[in-house]
């Protein structure tokens, strides 16, 4: 005779709670392949591209005020030995119709560029805050990228990034400004 902790009924007890304790594991724990936990998750309002040799991250266009702004993107170049060169920017000439990229700007091999600590890329043309401007990079590899970036205000995280224009506080004179107490005379 079997002792009383393992009678048939007790024992069919324990193994029915401990195989509902095992399905409630793997089911809370356990997402499986291809959800979309294993995929990038990008909080922002930047574009990012992450299909060819460069991925690009974060693209947008800073600006203080509509039709200026500035460039700013993370550039990390996935090729382990050779390093790969901005060569040119252009817009579609709608929206963006000058772009001021001075010189080539080279991305390390397995490295990164970051434009906001390399002061961007200015660019001008007709549009405003909120748009999406349609921007084509010419890299060295002979890759060519066609985003459609958004405009965003400098502000918050992109406060100060907006090179472009001076801001209106550097180019208004003290003497041009009257305070609102010196104009309300009675």
């Amino acid at each position: 005779m079997l002792p009383a902790s393992l009678s048939p009924v007790n024992l069919r007890r324990t193994v029915a709670l401990g195989l509902a304790g095992l399905a409630a594991t793997a089911a809370l724990t356990a997402c499986g392949f291809n959800y979309p936990t294993d995929k990038p998750n990008d909080l922002t309002a930047g574009i990012d591209y992450r299909e060819g040799t460069v991925d690009i991250l974060n693209a947008v266009v800073v600006a203080k005020e509509a039709n200026s702004g500035t460039f700013i993107a993370t550039f990390v170049n996935n090729d382990l030995e050779d390093p790969v060169t901005l060569e040119s920017m252009s817009g579609d000439n709608t929206a963006i119709g000058q772009v001021n990229l001075s010189q080539p700007l080279s991305i390390p091999a397995n490295g990164l560029l970051n434009l906001a600590d390399t002061q961007g890329i200015p660019v001008s043309g007709t549009f405003a805050l909120g748009q999406f401007v349609t921007l084509s990079l010419q890299f060295s590899d002979g890759s060519t990228v066609t985003l459609d970036v958004p405009v965003v205000l400098d502000d918050g995280q992109w406060a100060g990034l907006d090179i472009s224009t001076p801001s209106p506080s550097a180019t208004e004179s003290p003497t041009a400004t009257e305070s609102p107490t010196a104009s309300s005379s009675s």
